[in-house]
């Protein structure tokens, strides 16, 4: 970051506490125009000034998307980056259903996909196309997956472009009051007053992969599983022994949209079947559970992550050596989940700022402005976090309580050296035309000059995500790199 280190950052007569109870006292008055008397000091004067941040982007060494809180899946081409896939891997879980062991004559009926999706990347009005193929082995739960592996060998397909639309409705009957069902009558016109519901119709996030369908399509697969099911004993060894594992690729003709499937109970394998029970027919359907189907931190989800792949267009392609880092013509850099997109931040004019003698420093502000990017195919993520990394773009670490973790800025008046309480920087959206992200880095300014965080930081990342969280989405933002700055409030004795 071209942050001077050499010799401790003097505070002169104004310690940190002092300034900090200064910057609370005076609000958001203008700084130039305080004169601030302290207690047994001199009187001081109080002025800001804004650095210039040399901002460019870079390609994060890897994102995590193990067990994460979506999975995507699909193939997306963006005009300015390039072409993007995304492949979901699962093992899978037997449930605890009834069997079809326990009816007479039980028959398959189907066997569907379902999973729920809070997000499409692209278009939404038209029909995904996904294949479904068998993993050769279940993934390692010694091994460490993120979106960047690509060695899980798949084999066989259970099913292949198998579509599913976007746009599914769902009809509900909603109980009213007598005297409201009269007002609602338009909604429904065969309905009387005295009728007590109404037909409701709201969307149904699902996406339905149907691998087989009496008379639509059949499935070797689903007529083996069904064979197995019909086994009373049938448990996780059996379904390991037929499906190792699942794997949810986009087909060859799917390059309109990357969908998030996020973690809800729906997400399962279902066979419905009917037969008898004492000579009275009915209708079930057993589980295979998808690891999204279980609540985030539950022990006994199995694993699943998901895989991406970009195929950078140029100039973006120079940043898969990451070590290098990118500044665009048009003055933007970037930063963008999922990809692992991140804008590298330098700032040269600190070292004056230091060398001010008498000087305390009461307010630090990184403010970063959003440059409109032209597309909503991806929105702006609502947080960021700060890093610190090393002339390679890899991210510096740190020993704490004896176990090593990544150094990534505190929040401000937290101990530096510490860990777990994050600097947000915070998205402010003030209208269509005014959008930026701000956080306040008093603290952690002040740490580095005095030389307290050990190994230089060669510069500050950017990262949308805070890594090794379960946050996984593609959200963009392009950052107006020529108006990035550092404000410093200080205070200096007269």
């Amino acid at each position: 970051m071209n942050w001077p280190i050499s010799s401790a950052f003097r505070i002169a007569s104004v310690s940190f506490l002092s300034s900090a109870l200064l910057l609370a006292a005076t609000g958001c008055e203008d700084p130039n125009n305080l004169g601030v008397e302290l207690p047994g000091t001199s009187p001081v004067s109080t002025e800001y000034r804004d650095y210039r941040v040399n901002a460019s982007t870079i390609l994060q060494d890897s994102v995590e998307t193990l067990n994460a809180d979506r999975v995507l899946v699909g193939r997306l081409t963006d005009a300015t980056l390039g072409t993007t896939t995304a492949k979901a891997y699962f093992n899978l879980r037997a449930s605890t259903d009834t069997l079809p062991s326990d009816l007479t004559n039980p028959v398959l009926d189907s066997v569907v996909l379902v999973s729920s999706f809070d997000q499409v990347y692209g278009s939404a009005t038209k029909t995904v196309s996904f294949d479904l193929l068998k993993l050769r082995d279940g993934l390692d739960d010694k091994k460490t997956y993120n979106s960047g592996v690509q060695d899980v060998a798949v084999g066989e397909p259970i099913g292949e472009k198998l579509i599913s639309s976007l746009k599914r409705t769902t009809t509900a009957e909603v109980a009213v009051e007598p005297g409201v069902l009269k007002s609602k009558k338009k909604l429904n016109a065969d309905k009387t007053p005295a009728d007590s519901t109404i037909s409701v119709t709201s969307p149904d996030p699902t996406i339905r992969l149907v691998i087989q369908k009496d008379r639509v399509r059949s499935s070797d697969f689903a007529n083996a599983l069904f064979s197995a099911l019909k086994d009373a004993s049938f448990g996780q060894s059996k379904l390991d022994a037929l499906l190792k594992g699942l794997a949810v690729v986009p087909s060859s003709n799917q390059t309109a949209a990357i969908v998030a499937l996020n973690r809800a109970s729906v997400n399962c394998i279902y066979v419905y079947h009917h037969g008898t029970i004492s000579g009275l027919a009915r209708q079930r359907s057993y589980r295979v559970r998808l690891g999204s189907s279980y609540v985030s931190g539950d022990a006994n989800t199995p694993r699943y992550y998901t895989q991406l792949t970009t195929d950078f267009k140029a100039p973006f392609s120079v940043l898969l050596d990451g070590t290098k880092s990118l500044r665009v013509a048009d003055s933007v850099t970037y930063m963008q989940q999922g990809l692992g997109l991140a804008t590298r931040l330098t700032i040269p004019g600190l070292k004056e700022l230091a060398n001010q003698p008498g000087l305390a420093i009461n307010r630090a502000e990184l403010i970063i402005p959003i440059k409109s990017s032209g597309t909503l195919l991806f929105p702006n993520p609502t947080v960021a976090f700060l890093y610190e990394i090393n002339a390679n773009n890899r991210v510096l670490q740190r020993t704490v309580n004896i176990s090593p973790v990544e150094r990534i800025v505190q929040a401000n008046l937290q101990n530096q050296l510490g860990q777990g309480k994050e600097a947000a920087v915070s998205l402010y959206d003030v209208d269509a035309s005014k959008k930026y992200y701000s956080v306040v880095i008093t603290t952690y300014l002040q740490a580095y000059l005095a030389n307290q965080l050990g190994e230089q930081a060669a510069a500050l990342m950017l990262s949308p995500v805070l890594r090794r969280s379960f946050d996984l989405s593609l959200n963009r933002s392009v950052l107006d790199a020529q108006n990035i700055k550092l404000r410093v409030y200080s205070s200096k004795l007269r």
